[in-house]
């Protein structure tokens, strides 16, 4: 009989008290053992016949609650739930993708760079190296140069642009920031190469600049430096590529390579003579882009605008003597290539050809140009005709001091209708080299001082 006389207060089993305890039979077992669970045997024997009594159970159960925490004070709550132990463990692998996967976490993104001798460290936002890569390069520019060509390219000094030579970018849209980064030295020896890591710093693609070309039966060695690369949808695919301009060193040609974001060649272009800028919009009004070059073309001895459909670069510039032009490379595939006039003063400086160094479109209403030496600034519109040539302060100052010192050259108030009236355009994809002559000719007629030097370069092909 039970303790208190009724039969409804005695358990048992070891089922019984398990379950009466909400926990398994090998739990009260173990309870009996090191906690003292009251249950009663018949016998002395472990295995004998057992029972116990609830209300020595609740006993129990008061007194372990009340003398602090342990095993048996844990009995009030229920059974512990699939998600008590689900969260710790889903809290162990977010903390291991935090820190080893460098796209989950702030702290793994490239956002600042520090040269030290040979060697590109690479670092985040808080100055944490990150990776680092060795040029091999004893004489690599240093940390100076680098911040002076970070990031985008700019406006420099008269307008000079300024392209990155290294840049942190998502180039690829993949959500992971990628560094390009172009080697330069103190010696200009060692350039020519663009390289494109990972955020691990791992090398992506690497892009050599240049090709062994002949021009007049002069070899051009791969000898080239890169001037710097430029990262934007040049073509309005909605996709970014990479521009390259790179320059022969010591001489010309001039290679612009549009790279896509695997760096593959998707366009090649070559000038005789350097370009020093590049950009793109709609410069005719027809709602696609136009990509626009600017630079000097060595030939002519003239600055130069060369314009293509959006992505189709391709080609080499029109010239009329073989030695400025390589049988290895095909026409262009410019839609338009425009010399500009050097002023009259333009000579007396000393100087041969003044190059178009810097532009800017007008969003379907055109593009201007400056050129580097006199700083006069072109206006063209749609139709890529010449409608004004304003000159900056800078070359009223040359005029004034020339006309001080009593040189001879076009009166100021005359030179603006005659820089219009002299501007050079090559529209079109299948320009001649006779054809070009004869505009050239015809434009060399409309300023005299020109006259003999392009009467030369015409009669001597």
């Amino acid at each position: 009989m039970a303790q208190n006389g009724k039969k409804e207060n005695l358990l048992t089993s070891w089922k019984e008290i398990a379950a009466y305890l909400d926990r398994d039979v090998r739990t009260c077992i173990r309870w009996e053992k090191s906690l003292g669970l009251p249950v009663h045997r018949l016998e002395k024997d472990s295995k004998a016949k057992i029972f116990a009594y609830k209300e020595e159970i609740d006993r129990w159960l008061k007194s372990r609650s009340a003398s602090g925490p342990s095993d048996a004070g844990r009995l009030f709550t229920s059974r512990p739930k699939v998600w008590l132990v689900l969260v710790p463990g889903l809290l162990v692998l977010a903390a291991a993708a935090y820190f080893l996967l460098p796209g989950l976490k702030k702290d793994a993104v490239p956002a600042d760079f520090h040269i030290r001798e040979s060697l590109l460290v690479v670092v985040n936002a808080g100055g944490t190296e990150l990776w680092r890569y060795d040029t091999g390069l004893a004489d690599l520019e240093g940390e100076m140069f680098y911040r002076g060509h970070l990031q985008d390219k700019k406006r420099g000094l008269d307008y000079v642009p300024v392209w990155p030579c290294i840049s942190f970018k998502d180039i690829n849209r993949d959500g992971r920031i990628e560094t390009l980064f172009s080697t330069q030295t103190r010696s200009e020896v060692g350039e020519g190469l663009l390289l494109c890591f990972d955020a691990k710093g791992h090398e992506l693609w690497r892009f050599a600049a240049g090709r062994e070309l002949a021009f007049g039966g002069k070899i051009h060695r791969r000898e080239y430096r890169i001037f710097g690369f430029d990262v934007t949808d040049y073509n309005g695919d909605g996709k970014l590529e990479v521009l390259v301009l790179s320059f022969h060193k010591p001489d010309w040609p001039c290679q612009v390579a549009l790279l896509d974001a695997a760096g593959s060649l998707a366009g090649e272009y070559w000038n005789s003579g350097y370009l020093m800028d590049a950009v793109s919009g709609d410069i005719d009004g027809d709602g696609v882009k136009e990509m626009a070059l600017s630079g000097v073309n060595n030939e002519y001895r003239r600055g130069c605008v060369v314009i293509f459909r959006a992505g189709d670069v391709q080609g080499c510039s029109p010239q009329t003597d073989d030695a400025y032009r390589s049988p290895a490379l095909l026409p262009g595939r410019q839609t338009a290539y425009i010399l500009f006039p050097n002023p009259d003063f333009h000579h007396l400086l000393g100087q041969q050809g003044d190059a178009v160094n810097y532009l800017w479109v007008h969003d379907g209403g055109g593009i201007t140009g400056m050129t580097n030496d006199t700083q006069i600034f072109f206006d063209l519109n749609r139709r890529l005709e010449c409608t004004s040539a304003t000159l900056s302060h800078y070359a009223r100052n040359i005029y004034a001091r020339l006309a001080e010192e009593g040189r001879d050259f076009t009166l100021l108030p005359e030179i603006e209708p005659n820089l219009l009236s002299v501007l050079v355009r090559f529209i079109g994809l299948s320009t001649s080299p006779s054809q070009i002559v004869s505009i050239l000719m015809s434009a060399a007629s409309m300023l005299s001082p020109n006259i003999n030097r392009f009467h030369s370069i015409a009669t001597s092909n």
